[in-house]
């Protein structure tokens, strides 16, 4: 399961993305922090989910998950509107895989993924960090047998 978001610091300025990587178990097996320079947040959003993908050929995985909190960009993906600067890319990653779904989430059940994500917006634009496990900066993680609630 590849936990995605993106994040920027006010609409069209410092922009990052963030993907935590975690097993059927739910326990964290890493995490992938980028920034991405001034950007919209759905620019972000969907470079999160790129990203996983190519983290996810690069870890031989063959079937993924891919969880997000952006609604409008998981429907894209979905129903195969790809956005067309990433298309091409897409394209490519899409076919090494055998099986992959989209699913999407609450903001308040992706708030590791949404940690890791602020940090890249604070990154230089291109800058990338990769975490094998945990890291120590990631103090909270959603658990999958605890209930979220959503307050209006």
């Amino acid at each position: 399961m590849f936990c995605c978001d993106g994040s920027s610091f006010g609409n069209t300025s410092a922009a990052g993305f963030g993907v935590v990587v975690r097993d059927h178990d739910c326990q964290v097996l890493g995490t992938l922090t980028g920034g991405i320079g001034i950007a919209f947040n759905y620019t972000a959003e969907v470079y999160a989910i790129i990203c996983a993908m190519e983290l996810a050929i690069e870890w031989c995985k063959e079937k993924i998950l891919i969880v997000s909190d952006s609604q409008i960009v998981m429907n894209e993906f979905i129903h195969g509107q790809i956005p067309w600067f990433i298309r091409s890319i897409w394209k490519q990653a899409v076919g090494k895989f055998s099986q992959i779904k989209y699913n999407h989430c609450y903001r308040e059940v992706n708030f590791s993924a949404d940690s890791v994500a602020k940090k890249g917006a604070n990154l230089a634009p291109g800058e990338r960090q990769l975490y094998t496990g945990r890291p120590s900066s990631l103090r909270r993680v959603e658990m999958s047998n605890v209930k979220y609630h959503r307050f209006c």
